[in-house]
């Protein structure tokens, strides 16, 4: 079961806030004028002269550094005019323009470790541009300078799970592609989720268990398309499970729902498909999706009568 790629997903609401603090307001507070000097770095040498007179003291014991968050920290421009420049290409806020402007910096400075930053951000514009196919041709480019990233990671399985259709001849590849992606997601997101250094420890896990819980989703979509439905069941249920409470996605619960129809556990699928009603905005193609599923479950489980199989998941976006 499909939904356009730019309806009111909370899951993609909240990514693409993710890649723009990470990707913006982090990266401007390490400019290379802000990095230490090399004086700075170094203490000096035994026996030199500072211009203070040495007074003989006891070693001070530095006070213990606290746990640093468990991430990976945005990179640093080589120049000012790389940062410049790296400015001006992420302040651009058309896409097709922006993307101009990504190449061009990429082009200009190719040993740059601010290139899949930048096509981050740019994958950012095009996610709420709505445009799935350049967010995944984007997302894909991300991951050629940062093949860890678990923020493009997601972003990709999520669209191939999303957008594949039956009918595409490289349906297969496209759904092992995404699979792989989300798999390695959920292996990356504790070591190279790029943040900023003020993030909090809360902060950063729950963006963690964002990443992760919308990586088993885009599993379970493929699980669920693929006629899986036990692997399916397991993969949304995680993805629930993941999810700040009040806020799993409606489309997520529906999915639920018909996995566990499928599977003949129907008051499981009525409870699913309940909450799915519940959380969807009212009138909304999840919302009718789910109400359909409500009251066909209520009435075959209510006369006593065996329900025929659930509507199988389609490609088909609903109308």
């Amino acid at each position: 079961m499909k939904v356009p790629f730019g309806s009111n997903s909370f899951g993609l609401l909240l990514l693409s806030v993710l890649c723009l603090a990470f990707s913006v307001a982090s990266f401007a507070q390490t400019t290379p004028a802000q990095q230490p000097t090399q004086a700075q770095q170094q203490p000096a040498a035994p026996g030199a002269s500072t211009g203070v007179p040495a007074i003989p003291t006891q070693a001070a014991q530095p006070a213990p550094a606290p746990a640093a968050p468990a991430h990976k920290s945005p990179p640093s421009a080589k120049t000012q005019d790389e940062f410049a420049a790296y400015q001006a290409a992420a302040n651009t806020s058309d896409p097709a323009a922006a993307e101009k402007a990504a190449d061009d910096f990429a082009a200009k400075y190719p040993q740059s470790d601010l290139r899949g930053l930048l096509y981050s951000n740019l994958m950012r514009k095009y996610q709420q541009a709505n445009d799935s196919e350049k967010t995944l041709e984007t997302a894909r480019k991300v991951l050629t300078y940062e093949p860890n990233d678990p923020v493009a990671l997601v972003m990709a399985a999520t669209v191939l799970a999303e957008r594949t259709r039956e009918s595409d001849l490289d349906r297969d590849e496209r759904y092992d592609e995404s699979v792989k992606d989300a798999q390695k997601a959920l292996e990356t997101v504790n070591t190279d989720l790029m943040a900023p250094n003020s993030i909090t420890p809360e902060q950063l896990d729950g963006a963690k268990k964002m990443l992760m819980s919308m990586a088993h989703s885009a599993i379970g979509m493929v699980d669920l398309d693929r006629k899986d439905d036990a692997a399916a069941q397991q993969q949304f249920q995680q993805s629930i499970a993941l999810s700040p409470p009040g806020q799993v996605e409606p489309l997520t619960y529906l999915r639920l729902a018909l996995a566990q129809d499928h599977l003949k556990q129907y008051s499981d699928a009525l409870t699913s498909a309940n909450k799915a009603v519940s959380t969807a905005p009212p009138n909304s193609p999840v919302a009718m999706l789910a109400k359909q599923e409500v009251d066909r479950l209520s009435k075959l489980t209510g006369s006593g009568t065996t329900p025929p199989p659930a509507t199988p998941a389609t490609n088909a976006p609903p109308k």
